[in-house]
């Protein structure tokens, strides 16, 4: 790091220079290897936080895909008949089960914690069923745009 002050001679700012930046890293060593990343520790998400995020992904990602995806495509793309029968009806409609059916998940999911965590792999079931709902959401953006582009 080179700092440079309003002022000072040209002597003082090279003094200055070589006094704050001294060559400590050897062409060898990378920055990776001059960085001390023992103070960064990862975390496994807790219970809640799983459950949070699949309520938000299943929930509201799931639902703003959808409406993303028909907007543009319309609902005739739609793989779930029940689903492409309430788009046709009001995309409302879609949102209300969406949200009604995530908030009783949800709901269900904070009341028994102490029965599922006691299953082997529940972390890994909630982290599986996360990422298939990132790969819905994904899909249906993808069909979404891919709708826009042909326009």
């Amino acid at each position: 790091m080179i700092l440079q002050r309003e002022g000072l001679s040209a002597d003082t700012r090279e003094e200055r220079t070589e006094r704050i930046a001294p060559d400590s890293m050897s062409e060898a060593e990378t920055i990776g290897d001059a960085l001390d990343c023992s103070e960064i520790r990862l975390e496994m998400p807790g219970y809640v936080e799983l459950v949070l995020s699949l309520v938000i992904i299943w929930g509201f990602g799931d639902a703003v895909s959808t409406l993303v995806a028909t907007a543009f495509a319309g609902p005739s793309l739609e793989a779930n008949p029940w689903i492409r029968l309430l788009l046709v009806h009001h995309p409302l409609l879609v949102v209300a089960l969406k949200a009604a059916v995530v908030l009783y998940a949800g709901v269900v999911l904070l009341e028994c914690r102490h029965v599922v965590e006691r299953v082997p792999g529940w972390r890994a079931w909630f982290l599986g069923v996360i990422g298939l709902g990132a790969a819905v959401v994904l899909t249906n953006v993808y069909v979404g745009l891919a709708a826009v582009a042909a326009v």
